[in-house]
């Protein structure tokens, strides 16, 4: 479906959201870019940790950390669309007469962030199916 299909329909009719809702989009986007900073904590944490397993030089380390590069990508990925759907749902609020289109840019935005989200947590599910012998066999010798 076309982002903007719903802005290209009422091409005639332009809207503006009032102030309370202009309120509610401004805490979004507040709530967007605190939410994208700890998504770019996290894969830096995650990219730090990549390349010290990449600086040890084990092999073994490295094919099971695959998971991990993954993971880095798509939170930097996740953060990027959080970081765009912040400026439009900030646009919104400081524009006239555009926020229909701009809504429908911040939603897609929005389905990019969760696509991201649902990569990073089939990963970790992968991670810990494989994991969970090793980590059964570590409890019962501790």
């Amino acid at each position: 479906m076309d982002p903007d299909f719903l802005c290209n329909l009422l091409a005639e009719n332009q809207f503006e959201f009032g102030a309370s809702e202009n309120r509610h989009f401004n805490s979004l986007a507040k709530y967007c870019v605190i939410s994208a900073l700890a998504l770019v904590v996290f894969a830096i944490a995650n990219a730090s940790f990549l390349f010290n397993v990449i600086a040890s030089g084990k092999v073994a380390l490295m094919i099971k950390t695959l998971d991990d590069a993954f993971l880095t990508l798509a939170a930097f990925f996740a953060a990027y669309q959080l970081r765009q759907a912040a400026g439009n749902f900030r646009q919104i609020v400081q524009t006239q007469g555009d926020d229909l289109r701009l809504l429908n840019r911040s939603n897609s935005s929005l389905r990019l962030v969760f696509a991201s989200l649902a990569v990073m947590l089939i990963s970790l599910a992968i991670r810990f199916i494989l994991d969970y012998p090793a980590l059964m066999s570590w409890i019962k010798a501790a």
